[in-house]
């Protein structure tokens, strides 16, 4: 099946922002695609007591918000830690295989494709076997888009992300820089050339810094942006999706 898998250089760079703008800008394209974030942690729980997957919740909402959140998001962790972690604390047991069937599940429900979000860095476990992000994009067999920040420091983080993603064989369509603050614009083209110099990866785009509002404002803004450059021609949404 179709789909792309986002990972970013660390955790807090903004690749749920950047993941439901992939998701809300294709669908504006005309193209029908679903979302996932397989595993959540750091869920408060509501008045019930049940844990509420916050990013889990805006992707499902990206992708139409026909969805079931128990395909988009089968497994919630209450502690903020890596997903891996978090699960042997609470006693659950992440199984990628049925991480992969509710991947297919959601693929049979959108015609082009699913945008699967990972948690944290590349290599943050998945479960308490040390099953890593990377491992699930390699077996769900999909294509990696890297988010990173467009600040100081993102050189480092972003080649060595793209050289572990290599040295595993995994499919790379390119990076994507996401401006945190709107100091970090001013320095997102010279870090996207140096990038590109430095890893040979594309630089898809360089987000601006989405300022105030709540999440789903940004992701509006975030999303109109993309959506720009999808209609001129500088960002094929299809061809995103393998």
């Amino acid at each position: 099946m179709r789909g792309l898998f986002v990972t970013a250089t660390d955790t807090g760079v903004g690749k749920t922002a950047v993941a439901c703008s992939l998701v809300t800008a294709m669908r504006r394209r005309g193209l029908d695609v679903g979302a996932m974030k397989p595993a959540e942690s750091g869920c408060p729980r509501d008045a019930a007591g049940r844990l509420v997957p916050a990013d889990a919740r805006l992707l499902q909402a990206a992708a139409g918000g026909g969805d079931p959140l128990e395909l988009v998001c089968p497994y919630r962790l209450e502690a903020p830690l890596a997903p891996g972690i978090a699960a042997a604390r609470e006693g659950v047991a992440i199984d990628p295989a049925e991480v992969e069937r509710c991947l297919r599940a959601l693929g049979d429900r959108h015609a082009d494709g699913v945008v699967v979000e990972g948690a944290g860095g590349l290599l943050v476990p998945l479960d308490p076997a040390f099953t890593t992000m990377a491992d699930l994009a390699a077996r769900l067999s999909l294509p990696v888009i890297v988010v990173a920040r467009a600040s100081l420091g993102t050189i480092n983080h972003t080649a060595l992300t793209l050289e572990a993603l290599a040295a595993r064989r995994i499919p790379v369509k390119g990076v994507i820089l996401s401006a945190g603050r709107l100091e970090d614009e001013g320095a997102a083209a010279e870090n996207a050339k140096a990038i590109e110099r430095l890893t040979g990866a594309p630089v898809l785009a360089s987000l601006p810094f989405a300022k105030g509002g709540s999440d789903a404002e940004r992701i509006d803004f975030l999303s109109a942006w993309l959506d720009e450059r999808m209609a001129g021609r500088k960002l094929d949404p299809a061809s995103l999706l393998a």
